[in-house]
């Protein structure tokens, strides 16, 4: 028995397993929406529950949106799809995400993308220090032309917790934690054009939440739907569709709005980069075992 917890590699395999399914389900004409209950169902039926919301970012749109009840957006043939989602058992978290396109033009862009993680990969195994694996994926994506998102990072991960405190920067960053042994975390390079600003900023949208705080309102409305989503998820993010059978999506959306203005939920804004630029991501879990690095994912 190792360091990591068997919960770990179940949840990895299962997630490694849906992201394969993944790929050929995106397709021009099917909905976001479709993508959503598609990656949540296959999860599910193999044991595990949804880490966090199905991220679906198209072109610019590069984290943190999550469609909503009524969102009938479909993939276009020239869109750069990015499907982010994650899973957990028992609330051991593996992270994950792939990119998709059928337009030509986003082929090398997503070639220099898995390149840049497979190098980050190989830089983890030999030297555990996150500036270098940060200076590995920047340096493959220079190489290729393209740039990195500067202001978004991997992250380790923990039970019940998607981003665990330590990050792994997509360019070289001095002073940050050494990675050790026994610890899980996601390495996830973004890369964009050249030509662009190579940031992201917040978008208008916020349809991700989490619960940062236990108190009661007063209002057994907003209680109860705290109550629940704490039964549920703990620390984990959620979206309000999820509950828009049972209560009504602008009801739900508009409990979740006072939630957060009690600071009892926490929003996540949808970001996007900065210049309006497609931006592409591919993500693995890993873990530091005593045998070395293991790709859960």
């Amino acid at each position: 028995m190792g360091l990591i917890p068997d919960e770990y590699r179940k949840s990895g395999k299962i997630t490694g397993e849906v992201k394969s399914l993944v790929r050929s389900a995106v397709k021009p004409g099917v909905g976001y929406i479709e993508i959503c209950d598609f990656v949540k169902r296959e999860v599910e039926s193999r044991g595990g529950r949804l880490a966090f919301p199905t991220g679906i970012g198209v072109n610019e749109v590069t984290a943190h949106y999550a469609p909503q009840e009524g969102d009938d957006s479909v993939f276009r043939e020239g869109d750069l799809v990015k499907v982010d989602f994650g899973v957990h058992v028992d609330g051991y978290v593996t992270d994950t995400s792939v990119s998709v396109t059928y337009n030509p033009e986003y082929n090398l862009l997503l070639e220099a993308t898995g390149r840049s993680l497979e190098a980050a990969i190989a830089t983890a195994r030999r030297d555990q220090r996150a500036g270098e694996i940060g200076r590995e994926i920047h340096r493959e994506a220079a190489r290729f032309g393209f740039k990195t998102i500067e202001n978004l990072t991997g992250h380790t991960v923990d039970r019940y917790v998607v981003h665990a405190g330590k990050s792994i920067p997509n360019l070289f960053t001095p002073g940050v934690q050494p990675l050790k042994k026994g610890e899980v975390f996601a390495i996830e390079p973004f890369l964009t054009f050249g030509t662009a600003a190579g940031y992201v900023v917040d978008g208008s949208s916020k349809t991700i939440f989490s619960i940062v705080a236990r108190k009661k309102t007063g209002v057994p409305e907003l209680d109860a739907l705290a109550d629940m989503v704490w039964a549920e998820r703990k620390t984990l993010p959620f979206t309000p569709r999820w509950y828009a059978a049972e209560l009504g999506a602008r009801k739900v959306a508009g409990m979740v709005e006072r939630l957060v203005a009690k600071k009892i939920v926490r929003a996540y804004p949808t970001l996007v980069e900065a210049s309006g630029s497609p931006v592409a991501q591919f993500e693995h879990t890993m873990a530091l075992d005593e045998g070395g690095l293991v790709v859960l994912t």
